[in-house]
């Protein structure tokens, strides 16, 4: 198949294009190539192209950005994927939209499921659930892969955070008041290139199985990297954070495991193989 993967330079997008690139012919773009929030330029070039399936993996995720710029959050997260939408429905594609966890508002006890309702608490989560509602209104043929805190190859990510912290403070100081599931980029890309298989169009939760905090995670990759610093636990509030985040978004994938046969690791393998391919660069 010819896919075109939009956001290909982001921290999904390079998995994207690893993992599918080995099977499938490839358009990686990114905002040198396309800009979505410009929708006749959009839908023009994918009509030229037509590609048989349209990943939409770009996206603004800055939690506090997104607060203090809900323009920029919406005209990317919600306009641009409405843009995607129209140019995947024109050019007879399939979409995939990459959506959240953080469209729910964390209060339920027990793990979403994809018929649970959403109730986004911050800018982000808004623009999200946005965009992934215009994906699958405007094009039928589109899977929505709901996923969590990703991880993976590129600067700054939450592994490369704690591992830093460590060094230059000799502690990593990090809130327990979040329970989510840390997902791996490359689990994630494999997961994606499975489902795309199925032609099973819809919502589908798609995270590492398994949850923790940010201390609990942070715990994890110092022994798996052999450090001996301490994690200290901190007030939410003392973080200094605009954005409310949600307080338990554990999401149930057992659609995705029944409709593919498959099923993400536990996400701290998903820890261990970051690690290992870090460590051979």
């Amino acid at each position: 198949m010819k896919i075109a993967i939009i956001g290909a330079k982001g921290m999904l997008g390079r998995e994207l294009c690893r993992v599918l690139g080995t099977q499938h012919e490839l358009l990686a773009w990114d905002i040198d190539e396309i800009d979505i929030t410009d929708r006749a330029r959009t839908i023009d070039l994918l009509a030229a192209e037509r590609p048989e399936v349209i990943i939409n993996s770009a996206v603004f995720v800055d939690l506090e950005g997104c607060e203090t710029n809900p323009d920029k959050a919406w005209r990317i997260n919600a306009v641009g994927a409405q843009n995607l939408a129209l140019a995947a429905q024109q050019a007879g594609s399939a979409l995939v939209y990459i959506s959240t966890d953080y469209i729910f508002d964390g209060r339920s006890e027990v793990d979403y499921d994809e018929v649970a309702q959403p109730n986004p608490l911050n800018q982000y989560g808004r623009s999200k659930l946005a965009g992934e509602r215009f994906s699958l209104q405007i094009c039928p043929h589109t899977y929505s892969v709901r996923t969590a805190w990703l991880f993976g190859h590129v600067p700054n990510n939450y592994v490369e955070r704690v591992l830093k912290a460590a060094e230059k403070d000799g502690v990593v100081r990090m809130p327990v008041d979040q329970l989510e599931s840390p997902t791996y980029t490359g689990h994630l890309a494999e997961a994606i290139l499975h489902l795309i298989a199925t032609g099973a169009f819809g919502v589908y939760n798609t995270t590492s199985l398994g949850y923790c905090t940010r201390a609990g995670f942070a715990q994890f990759v110092l022994q798996q990297a052999g450090r001996s610093e301490p994690v200290e636990i901190v007030e939410a509030s003392a973080v200094g954070r605009k954005a409310k985040r949600p307080s338990r978004v554990v999401l149930d994938c057992r659609l995705y495991q029944l409709v593919t046969g498959q099923t993400l690791p536990q996400w701290q393998q998903g820890v261990k193989e970051y690690l290992a391919k870090a460590s051979q660069t």
